[in-house]
């Protein structure tokens, strides 16, 4: 709801924007000085004088759709910011009673009740999961969301990115690959959002690459950009498809909804945290059933 006042009242205050810079531009044109307007007739007069009144109203109509707007995004701020302390604390306390249950700490149990425990479990998880995403793209939306840069190597964050990701990849027989260029070594940047980066990539390779396929990391310095492509050979994505797919809840397809979970946050999140390091982010397919590769760069500041 934050977001839809927030987009009406930007639309609002850029058409006033527009209708201001317009009556600027018409009074600039007509070049209103005192001797002019003495020599012209009564009408004019009072036409020119009905467009300052009206520009005057339209300024303090902007002024006042810009005060709406700040109040609408502290409000949606807030909101959020209460909404996760209630949600997360509570949903925090599920998971880690089912993870001790699961775990048979305080007696044995039999699989049907495993099963319900480890359904517990992933969902807490899931949730959890969507509750931080959509704290992140508020924080990015309100302009809170700020860079904890430190000096890091990138290869050794790509290689245990693959590590979290190769016991799902082998359960349904993925071959993975990495492929990282001598020369990729220490950059500055933020680990933590450049991780998470990785891993929705690497998460979606996964998700959409059928069992018996290939995902893999290829990554490359270019002048001062470092280059990372995550690639698959999954279901692909059509050319039509493609521009959307970093929209925030974007599922291309209900059917693919339907068949793999997911928020349709990551790859939103994700070229979010590129932008915010000045960084690219782009997909390459040629078509659906031929794979996928989500490629990102990000500037090389580091030194060993």
């Amino acid at each position: 709801m934050g977001k839809i006042i927030g987009g009406f009242m930007q639309g609002g205050k850029e058409e006033l924007e527009r209708n201001l810079n317009a009556l600027k531009r018409s009074l600039k044109e007509k070049e209103f000085s005192a001797q002019s307007i003495a020599l012209r007739s009564a009408k004019e007069k009072e036409l020119y004088i009905a467009t300052l009144i009206r520009m005057r109203k339209l300024e303090a109509m902007a002024v006042k759709a810009r005060e709406e707007s700040i109040a609408a995004n502290k409000a949606k701020s807030d909101f959020l910011s209460n909404m996760s302390h209630e949600l997360r604390t509570p949903l925090n306390a599920v998971i880690g009673f089912s993870e001790v249950l699961y775990d048979q700490k305080f007696g044995s149990l039999n699989e049907t009740q495993r099963d319900y425990l480890n359904d517990i479990l992933e969902s807490g998880k899931h949730l959890l999961s969507l509750i931080n995403d959509i704290l992140d793209l508020a924080k990015i939306e309100s302009g809170k969301m700020e860079l904890a840069l430190s000096n890091f190597s990138l290869r050794e964050l790509l290689e245990h990115s693959f590590i979290l990701i190769k016991e799902k990849a082998l359960k349904h027989n993925i071959e993975f690959s990495l492929d990282i260029a001598e020369e990729v070594g220490y950059i500055r940047a933020d680990e933590r959002k450049v991780r998470q980066i990785v891993f929705n990539l690497l998460s979606n390779a996964v998700k959409f690459t059928p069992d018996g396929g290939k995902i893999g990391i290829h990554a490359k310095i270019n002048g001062f950009e470092a280059e990372i492509t995550v690639w698959d050979t999954g279901i692909g994505i059509s050319k039509e498809d493609q521009h959307k797919l970093f929209g925030e809840f974007v599922q291309l397809e209900e059917r693919l909804t339907r068949r793999y979970n997911g928020t349709g946050l990551g790859l939103s999140l994700a070229k979010k945290f590129v932008e915010l390091h000045r960084g690219r982010i782009w997909v390459e397919s040629e078509s659906k059933g031929k794979g996928s590769s989500f490629k990102f760069t990000l500037p090389v500041r580091g030194e060993e």
